[in-house]
């Protein structure tokens, strides 16, 4: 079935003369581990490149010389330390509006600081929120620190000049016991539905969203069969954010 619903909406594209275009980007990195190892030899493999999302308080040197061997690898600032400042009642954030908008500032230019000491030049000025979210009114001042983009998890853009998003999460954050990779029949139905809502605002890149370092077998199964589909067209990280959208 979800295979035959993502080959309907594939049809549609294919109808319109167009071809999916899918991005990649992956949350949480912080050093070499075997599941950093691993996702790089999926994508590797089939040619694709990653926003690869850096807490700069713990990231280290190691894994800026992984990443100076992998230039697939595109290292952004996601936060400072992804602390959660938010009271218990309330979602997690380290950049909402629980802090003076300064301190928070503060925390964006002293990652990306810290990133461009690690990285170097390879580093990107996009901002990734930790939990993908951030307070309203810090998009506008991100120029200040060196940030000209960023990127959460949602069809909506509240700055479309600035934010390129994600759609697809292989990963199912709300399972009994934690964390639980999506099979590959979910995480297909979930493309088709955000190639639907692409081709009806100017066919802009869809965005899949990896977390590597909780990855199980089931994800990393999907992953490896989502990498290698044969009518997605991978597209750079640059591609993406340089794509026109109208959702907003």
């Amino acid at each position: 079935m979800s295979c035959r619903v993502l080959d309907n909406e594939l049809h549609f594209w294919r109808a319109a003369g167009e071809r999916p275009q899918i991005w990649w980007r992956d949350d949480d990195a912080v050093s070499v581990t075997p599941q950093l190892e691993h996702l790089t030899r999926i994508v590797g493999s089939a040619g694709i490149e990653i926003l690869l999302a850096v807490i700069p308080a713990n990231a280290n040197n190691e894994l800026a010389a992984y990443v100076e061997r992998l230039p697939i690898l595109k290292p952004c600032v996601h936060g400072w330390s992804h602390t959660n400042h938010a009271p218990a009642q309330e979602k997690k954030s380290e950049l909402g509006a629980h802090r003076d908008i300064d301190v928070v500032l503060g925390d964006v230019a002293r990652g990306h600081q810290r990133l461009e000491e690690l990285f170097g030049n390879a580093v990107l000025p996009v901002l990734v929120p930790p939990w993908n979210r951030m307070r309203d009114d810090l998009a506008p001042r991100l120029p200040e620190v060196g940030i000209r983009a960023f990127s959460t998890f949602t069809h909506h853009r509240s700055v479309p000049d600035m934010q390129v998003n994600t759609h697809v999460d292989v990963m199912d954050w709300k399972t009994r016991g934690g964390a639980a990779g999506k099979s590959l029949d979910a995480v297909q139905v979930e493309l088709a539905a955000a190639l639907s809502v692409s081709r009806a605002n100017g066919f802009y890149p869809v965005g899949l969203l990896t977390h590597h370092l909780v990855h199980d077998n089931v994800a990393w199964t999907t992953l490896a069969a989502i990498a290698e589909h044969p009518d997605l067209k991978w597209v750079t990280v640059e591609q993406a954010f340089a794509h026109p959208s109208t959702t907003s």
